[in-house]
């Protein structure tokens, strides 16, 4: 009931806010609609991933990275044995990345019709791609955090995002960078380092986007959050993929009238339309420490890129597409799993077909939800 009051809550105050037109226009706002077609994907409306339906050995799993793999689907998760904030830490494994986390690499099926599931997620799984682990120790020190996975078809790779953190990714977050072919094989990580060079900002996530084979070899793209202020996503320009530069530190902006006026922070890689422009997702962030939202913690929009120039916005959602209401997102006060309740927060999408997606976000920092999308585009702008 807590969670149905406050969406209702939720949706009250955005149909305030978009009826003042204060989400700002754009310039092809109207040829372009994103719906949710199943909110909970995964088979009886669970989670996709969870430590109370059994498929994760940890307390926590959450934001997941989406990858192709030659026989179904790849997943890159992030995991938490214990946070002493929300949960017991006597007796963990591994309490020198408490907090911080490590990402586990599975299997997984996520086809566009018939039920989702992947391989359960345990000790086994995690991989620190190419890097030393973190040294065994009686309290946390450092661990992995959000990862966010780009394949790169011209070269057959798979270009992973991820933050190395320091406790609870505050005040030490440095996004980094690793690349594999074989992605399964923790041996097969190359590190490539912090993706903004030695001496990074604290920054919070990149997606990115390759442009191999367009016409005048553009520059790729990558979309990082501003951890420091939550505020904006900045733009970078690489000519291989691994130097990186920023070159525009307001490129999305927080819209302080907007269902997203406390702060923005870039999802999972940007994904093809059939009319050639790119669906990028990307989520609220109301900072640390948390500053209270009507929509909750974090919630997820989306965008739509210039399919021949990518760095301009051409539309934008004036209202969020999923928002936490769901008992594994909202109100989980007081259960076995719970991090951080009014959390949906998004890293992965996959590409279904006749743009249709599977969005993969971290539920409550907790358990890992998947939700069906669908952009029409029958009015949007004309091939490319």
């Amino acid at each position: 009931m807590l969670a149905r009051v406050a969406l209702t809550a939720s949706l009250v105050a955005l149909s305030s806010l978009s009826a003042r037109g204060d989400c700002g226009a754009f310039p092809r706002q109207a040829s372009f609609a994103v719906a949710v077609t199943a909110r909970a994907a995964a088979p009886g409306g669970a989670a996709l991933i969870s430590h109370v339906n059994g498929t994760t050995a940890f307390n926590f799993s959450f934001t997941t990275a989406w990858f192709p793999a030659a026989d179904g689907d790849g997943l890159v998760v992030r995991v938490v044995e214990c946070n002493p904030n929300h949960h017991s830490c006597a007796g963990v494994a591994h309490p020198e990345w408490t907090n911080a986390g490590a990402l586990a690499v599975v299997r997984a099926a996520l086809p566009a019709g018939g039920p989702l599931s992947a391989e359960r997620v345990t000790a086994a799984n995690i991989s620190w791609m190419g890097a030393a682990a973190p040294p065994p120790a009686n309290a946390s020190r450092w661990g992995f955090a959000d990862p966010r996975a780009a394949f790169r078809a011209a070269t057959g790779e798979v270009y992973l995002t991820f933050d190395n953190c320091t406790q609870n990714c505050y005040p030490t977050r440095t996004t980094m960078l690793a690349t594999s072919r074989d992605p399964f094989d923790a041996a097969a990580w190359t590190f490539r380092g912090p993706l903004l060079g030695e001496g990074a900002p604290y920054t919070g996530g990149a997606a990115l986007l390759f442009r191999d084979g367009e016409p005048g070899a553009p520059p790729h793209l990558a979309f990082i959050g501003d951890s420091d202020t939550a505020n904006a996503i900045w733009l970078a320009e690489s000519p291989d993929g691994v130097a990186w530069a920023v070159v525009n530190k307001t490129w999305m902006l927080s819209r302080p009238a907007c269902w997203d006026h406390y702060g923005v922070a870039p999802a999972g890689q940007p994904a093809r339309l059939s009319n050639g422009d790119w669906l990028l997702i990307y989520n609220i962030d109301t900072g640390f420490p948390y500053k209270p939202n009507p929509l909750g913690r974090c919630a997820v929009g989306w965008a739509v890129l210039d399919g021949a120039d990518p760095t301009r916005i051409v539309a934008r959602a004036d209202a969020p597409l999923l928002v936490p209401v769901l008992p594994y997102e909202a109100n989980c006060a007081g259960t076995a799993e719970c991090q951080q309740p009014w959390v949906v927060f998004s890293t992965g999408l996959k590409p279904l077909g006749g743009d249709e997606f599977l969005v993969l976000y971290g539920g409550a920092d907790s358990v890992v939800g998947a939700s069906r999308i669908f952009v029409n585009v029958s009015a949007g702008g004309g091939a490319r």
